[in-house]
């Protein structure tokens, strides 16, 4: 487990303490693996808790955030040539473990860069058809948008996505690797807090 943030600011609400949240994770998370964090009740508010990676593709273990002033959970969505048409979607054990434990569930898609909320008190976990290309047909819930990142982080994860797939290609067919395409995530992101800081004026 890697611990990417630490804690933030307290706000008025769960909806914006999680888009906060998830907003950052665009420019601290490795687009290929999932990571996420938890919203706890606190004084005067909601506070998110830092992010943490399992460095996986799919799933984040955040048990170790649980506790009573825990109110809702957050994570990411891989954009991968496989994962693209599910990547919108809160997958089951997604909704099972917002149901079980009674909190609302948000998910940022690196494919489309929007913020879903689940909240299984007011939505169904399956009430969207999701058709496999095999023909197998399953039922997810994708929710209700709640937020959206910047469109500059957005396309910088294509971009880090295009040049993991391109190197792994090129692996794949014997050519030598590039040592421009090998950490290609780190250069996308270290470009984008820099563009941020020029827009910011800082």
């Amino acid at each position: 487990m890697v611990s990417l943030l630490a804690a933030m600011t307290v706000f008025a609400t769960v909806d914006e303490a999680a888009v906060s949240a998830l907003t950052h994770a665009a420019t601290i998370c490795d687009p290929r693996y999932e990571c996420g964090g938890v919203v706890r009740r606190v004084n005067g508010g909601f506070e998110a808790s830092g992010l943490i990676t399992s460095n996986r593709p799919f799933g984040v273990d955040l048990g170790e955030f649980y506790g009573p002033e825990v109110v809702a959970d957050f994570h990411t969505h891989i954009c991968s040539t496989h994962n693209k048409p599910f990547s919108p979607f809160f997958s089951s054990s997604d909704a099972l473990a917002n149901d079980g434990l009674h909190t609302v569930g948000y998910m940022l898609s690196l494919c489309d860069g929007y913020i879903r909320r689940f909240d299984p008190s007011q939505d169904d976990r399956d009430d969207e058809e999701v058709d496999f290309h095999s023909g197998r047909v399953i039922y997810l819930t994708i929710g209700h948008i709640v937020g959206w990142v910047p469109s500059d982080a957005t396309r910088l994860w294509r971009l880090a996505m295009a040049s993991d797939e391109a190197h792994k290609s090129r692996l794949r067919s014997g050519a030598r690797a590039s040592t421009h395409t090998v950490g290609s995530w780190s250069h996308y992101k270290t470009h984008y807090k820099n563009k941020m800081r020029h827009d910011s004026g800082r």
